[in-house]
């Protein structure tokens, strides 16, 4: 999957595990098996002590990733270009690594190629494939290089327009899918020949570094930008993103219109061909659009609306969004030309835009869109239909709801069983709307001890409030409350002119608010309010801590470690429109209140609910729901193939920082975090695999946070020979006791034997 760097990690494991367990690994097939055991039983519940070896990983692990892609260490300079008839070509430049000569023929990688610019696009003519212009290479001594080619193919370029483009890397340590290496030193620069290029991008490198590496890197090793000079954005990509070349990836458009024919493309490999009906249908130049698009909106999860323009063309919309970019190239580089009921893609095909009683007539490939497509004609232009921005995070001229529509807790009061909060909704400037129509949800979790985790979670249910008998989905969220809605323990005293007050009835708990097993309490508020159409829009939702002994806000009692502003919305835009509700955003505490420790991961095996094993597992790969999976079907496996091999956009899930406060990423501090709850592995269709059945589990917050990275990567490796001893390990380092019947009264037993421990 990811850098291997680890590995020696996962070999010192599998010593531990056969000094902790014997034979008993050796003794384990690496077959499917009935009932594994992969933990040893555990009389009882032990403080872990991760932090004795691992004080430091979470720092470790940044830190090697802050070794790659580190741009300007390797310095190309004086790039020049001879042609000596008939056929010799000759490329010099010099070259340094930390300031010291470097031969180029030593870096790991090195390309050198002409892109022609025809004063509108990069193109040779006729279409041609790149033109390669590596040839032999030789070196000075004193940081002086020379590539020479002997080719007759190649022509003299000298007074032809365009760009010689030279570009690589130096020390790549690893490897990942799509074409992604992890090189520490990439180094790119551009010659401008015959007269100059005046080409400039429409799109920015810095959106791409919201979600990828910095600097960009495509594919690992190709730099998108020149010596940190804007003005070069996607300059070096030209090389092989040819404006008229043909472009090679047919299974985008099918993976939404055509998926069985799409699994069978890529299964077949090399071997692929198409009938001439079907290539037609799914041709494509391969110009830098086409490219980025249709990954993004077809192949990979792109984690928020393709309408959102903005992200990647930020200060670049009107060149965007132009009548003249209306063409049916454009509108097929995002949206698929058809789709297959159940497929989701990131944006409707154009067999539903485009109304058969509207279109019926109009063949797309022939006929100009802008025959009726213009601002001021018949039918709306490029820039009324798309504004650039998504509509639930941003008015039509990118102003931000969640910057001009605030709610605030204002106050509380604690009377001994009943908490009464106040909190207001304000609007500047006026964006049109009315807050006293803001429908608020109240949420009130109950922390344990001195942890940042909630003994009584909002969201759960805990009692049998419609007295069947059972608990179930009938019940009332424990604290989760709907202003105006019923609730067995949560009313509205008033609301009006964007101001409410609830109170929270909190004795069913007051036994361990006593004992001070629960000292504070967690108060958030979900704004939910609709736009013109009746959509939500996206709204930040405030929490602050209460302090019930000290009856006031603790509100320096929590600093979350996670970014949201600059690190969950720099890929997701807003995050709760990706997830969820966009009432719920702006705020990691408030995911917190429903990922708690106390269940296992409802959509993902052997992972916790709680928001660190969540997320971390999300994004390191892991599949949702795989017993749902049939792997004997060839859609549901290439869609699975496909789901656990896109690596963390940042090119290394190393990079903890992307997300992390800087610092705030090592091992958990057990005093402040709570034991959890890890689910059971499933069970498979169509496909047996060497882990086999792993019970759930109670562990502690060590090897459920920093765990969920790495089990996830053994899970979509099924690599129940690293899986086996990293389990054993966490179980000997602290504990990973079988969860029983009834995993939340074993998880209660065991936070009353690690709390106590405490005391």
């Amino acid at each position: 999957m990811w850098s291997r760097h680890t590995r020696f990690v996962w070999i010192v494991l599998l010593m531990l595990a056969v000094v902790f367990v014997g034979g008993w690994l050796t003794a384990t097939p690496a077959v499917a098996q009935d009932a594994q055991e992969p933990v040893p039983a555990s009389p009882a519940a032990q403080p872990e002590t991760c932090v004795i070896c691992h004080k430091t990983s979470g720092s470790t692990h940044q830190a090697y990733y802050d070794e790659l892609y580190q741009d300007g260490v390797i310095q190309v300079s004086d790039l020049a270009y001879t042609y000596t008839g008939p056929d010799t070509t000759t490329i010099t430049w010099k070259m340094t690594k930390d300031g010291q000569p470097f031969d180029a023929s030593k870096a790991d990688n090195l390309a050198i190629y002409f892109a022609p610019w025809t004063g509108e696009a990069f193109q040779f003519e006729p279409a041609a494939d790149r033109m390669d212009l590596k040839g032999e290479l030789s070196y000075d001594g004193a940081g002086g290089n020379t590539s020479t080619l002997v080719k007759a193919e190649v022509p003299d370029l000298t007074d032809t327009p365009g760009l010689v483009v030279l570009y690589g890397t130096d020390e790549v340590v690893g490897r990942l899918p799509a074409r992604i290496q992890q090189g520490k030193y990439p180094f790119a620069a551009l010659l401008d020949m015959g007269g100059g290029v005046d080409y400039v991008s429409a799109a920015n490198v810095s959106g791409c570094e919201n979600c990828h590496s910095v600097p960009f890197a495509k594919h690992g090793y190709i730099l998108g930008q020149v010596n940190a000079d804007p003005n070069t954005d996607f300059l070096t990509c030209k090389a092989c993103h040819l404006d008229n070349g043909e472009g090679g990836h047919f299974e985008w458009q099918m993976l939404a219109s055509d998926p069985a024919k799409a699994a069978e493309y890529l299964a077949a490999g090399e071997d692929a061909t198409l009938p001439d009906d079907l290539a037609a249908k799914y041709a494509y130049p391969t110009r830098l659009m086409n490219d980025v698009h249709m990954s993004h909106a077809m192949e990979f999860p792109y984690p928020q609306s393709m309408a959102n323009c903005n992200t990647c063309h930020a200060g670049k919309l009107d060149k965007v969004l132009s009548d003249e970019n209306f063409t049916f190239e454009t509108c097929k580089s995002c949206h698929p030309q058809d789709q297959v009921e159940g497929v989701e893609s990131a944006a409707p095909p154009l067999s539903v835009i485009m109304t058969p009683d509207e279109h019926d007539k109009v063949d797309p490939t022939v006929d100009a869109c802008t025959d009726c497509h213009e601002v001021g004609k018949k039918a709306p232009g490029f820039s009324e239909i798309h504004t650039g921005y998504d509509k639930k995070i941003y008015t039509a001229d990118g102003v931000k709801f969640s910057d001009a529509i605030s709610m605030t807790i204002d106050n509380a009061a604690f009377d001994g069983s009943k908490l009464t909060i106040d909190f207001s909704a304000a609007e500047e400037p006026d964006l049109g709307f009315d807050v006293s129509t803001i429908t608020p949800t109240v949420l009130v979790g109950l922390y344990g001890y001195d942890t940042k985790d909630f003994l009584i979670g909002p969201h759960e249910r805990l009692t049998d409030d419609n007295g069947d008998g059972v608990i179930d989905s009938k019940d009332a969220r424990t604290l989760e409350y709907v202003v105006g809605e019923e609730h067995p323990r949560v009313s509205t005293v008033s609301a009006g002119d964007g101001k409410w007050q609830v109170v929270a009835d909190l004795s069913a708990w007051a036994d361990l608010i006593s004992s001070g097993s629960v000292k504070r309490v967690e108060v958030a508020v979900l704004p939910a309010l609709a736009n013109e159409d009746g959509e939500l829009v996206a709204l930040n939702a405030p929490s602050r801590t209460f302090d019930l002994g000290a009856n006031a806000f603790a509100d320096d009692f929590y600093s979350p470690i996670v970014k949201v502003t600059d690190g969950c919305n720099n890929c997701h835009g807003a995050l709760a429109t990706t997830f969820h509700e966009p009432d719920r955003g702006g705020n990691i505490v408030v995911c917190r209140m429903c990922h708690i420790t106390k269940a296992g991961g409802s959509h993902l095996e052997m992972q916790s609910r709680s928001i660190d094993s969540y997320i971390h597992a999300i994004h390191a790969g892991q599949a949702f729901d795989v017993g749902d999976i049939d792997f004997s079907d060839p859609v549901q496996k290439m869609e699975y193939d496909h789901h656990i091999e896109f690596p963390f956009p940042t090119h290394g899930v190393t990079n903890c920082q992307a997300c992390h406060v800087e610092g705030a990423f090592d091992v958990p501090d057990q005093l402040k975090s709570l034991p959890g709850i890890l689910s059971a592995s499933e069970t498979l269709s169509g496909t047996t695999r060497s882990i086999g059945t792993v019970p759930s589990v109670v562990t502690g917050p060590g090897s459920r946070a920093c765990g969920s990275c790495h089990r996830a990567q053994m899970i979509n490796e099924d690599a129940a020979s690293e899986l086996i001893p990293f389990n054993v390990h966490a179980a000997n380092g602290g504990y990973m006791i079988d969860a029983g019947d009834v995993p939340t009264a074993t998880l209660n037993s065991v936070i009353d034997d690690i709390m106590n421990a405490f005391k």
